[in-house]
Order: structure tokens, then sequence, then C-alpha cells
């Protein structure tokens, strides 16, 4: 199954910036700076459609500042996304 992902998931930019692997999705908005992976399907969570994680952060200057998913997941930023 292809993937793929038409907007940023904060702020609706419909032309981010995105790299598929798999069911893996990693989306860069021009607009917002935000940096999210998404993971479709998630094996372990069959009831879910996607596992969503921001991977970015800010600094003072509004410049992305690029997180390790183990400390996002850490600060409990990820978002889950069930099934209609």
């Amino acid at each position: 199954m292809l993937y793929k992902v038409n907007r940023c998931v904060l702020c609706g930019e419909t032309a981010p910036d995105t790299n598929t692997d798999g069911r893996f999705v990693t989306t860069s908005c021009p607009t917002c700076l935000a940096v999210f992976t998404i993971e479709f399907d998630p094996p372990d969570h069959p009831e879910l459609r996607a596992r969503i994680e921001r991977l970015d952060d800010t600094d003072e200057g509004r410049m992305a500042l690029a997180r390790m998913r183990e400390v996002v997941q850490d600060a409990g930023r990820s978002v889950r996304v069930r099934s209609r």
C-alpha cells in the first residue's frame, strides 16, 4: 500500500516536503517548520490508523531544531490516530 501525506499536520500547508519509507512518512513543512514522522498502520496497535510524532522544536529565533525520536517519545509528544 502506498502512503501519502498531502498537508502539514500542524498548519495545513498543502505542500510539505515528504519522504516515504514503507509505512513511515516523514514530513517537513516550509511554512511552520514542523517536522513529523507518521507511521501508518502500526503493527503493535492494529486499532490505530497512524501514529504521528513531532521531531522538531524551535529556538528563540524560530529556527527548527531536530529532535531525536527517543526524546520525543519520552516527552510524550506522540499522537495516535484511530481508524474511523
